[in-house]
């Protein structure tokens, strides 16, 4: 799909409102600016937007907090209402009670 082609509010509008989106995005992303992820952000229902600071648009020099960003997202879709035990990447122990819609 061509990026410049995209009606990205339609794109946006066209997600149903139960899903939840996850939207991680780099301050020195060079090839999208990150104002496009603030404007998305305000047309998808259930979104999440994650602002790295100073990541480019590979991440480079970002892959931990990434990744963090990303496992705390899944985690907390996949287990709300039951307590987990958790590890960060960081390697400390949490236990955390999340909702669960399973």
């Amino acid at each position: 799909m061509d990026r410049l082609a995209t009606d990205m509010h339609a794109a946006c509008q066209s997600i149903h409102p139960s899903c939840r989106v996850l939207t991680v995005h780099g301050t020195l992303d060079e090839f999208v600016p990150v104002e496009d992820a603030m404007e998305f952000a305000k047309y998808i229902p259930n979104h999440k937007l994650q602002i790295v600071e100073v990541a480019d648009h590979e991440y480079t020099s970002h892959q931990e907090e990434l990744a963090s960003i990303v496992l705390d997202f899944v985690m907390a879709s996949l287990y709300t209402d039951k307590c987990v035990h958790k590890t960060s990447l960081s390697g400390s122990k949490t236990d955390k009670f999340i909702d669960s819609r399973l």
